[in-house]
């Protein structure tokens, strides 16, 4: 699946990632070069690093 910057994800509930990340809704800030993808909360505006299979498009 191919991200872009500003787009609206959110994380997968079988993501491998800290459970209560699991369902975050944010946005796309930045990818960088090894596919890590950061995304800001809605709800905190916090920003988490994720690769790109943790993530579907909202």
């Amino acid at each position: 699946m191919d991200f872009k910057a500003g787009d609206i994800v959110v994380v997968k509930d079988d993501a491998a990632v800290r459970p209560e990340l699991r369902g975050m809704k944010g946005a796309i800030v930045e990818i960088i070069e090894n596919g890590q993808i950061r995304v800001r909360s809605d709800s905190t505006g916090n920003d988490e690093w994720f690769s790109a299979s943790d993530l579907r498009h909202e």
